[in-house]
């Protein structure tokens, strides 16, 4: 019996160096789009102090809702939030595209 080979698996999302972006990103929105402490700014959102603490360092991640959420509280889109993410990335860098063979 053959076995298979297993694919690398890519380190969680968490551990990434791009997560600190995403991180810091969130708190550069809050602090320069409502100049905001992050007790006021969680009044603002409907959340707690200790949730918007949670979500600046991690500790709490934020689904694509919450994220819009955020972004609505600063007074910006999500457009606006990606565009500062990508400009902080850097152009993405694609894999090669594998082929595939016909049977």
């Amino acid at each position: 019996m053959a076995t298979a080979k297993k694919a690398a698996q890519a380190p969680k999302s968490l551990y990434r160096a791009e997560n600190q972006v995403f991180l810091q990103t969130l708190r550069t929105l809050r602090e320069q789009h409502t100049g905001l402490n992050q007790t006021d700014f969680a009044a603002a959102l409907g959340r707690s102090q200790t949730y918007v603490s949670s979500a600046e360092r991690g500790a709490v991640r934020l689904d694509g809702l919450q994220l819009r959420d955020w972004c609505v509280a600063c007074g910006v889109d999500l457009v606006t939030w990606a565009t500062e993410i990508e400009r902080q990335l850097g152009p993405v860098k694609r894999a090669p595209r594998k082929s595939v063979k016909q049977k």
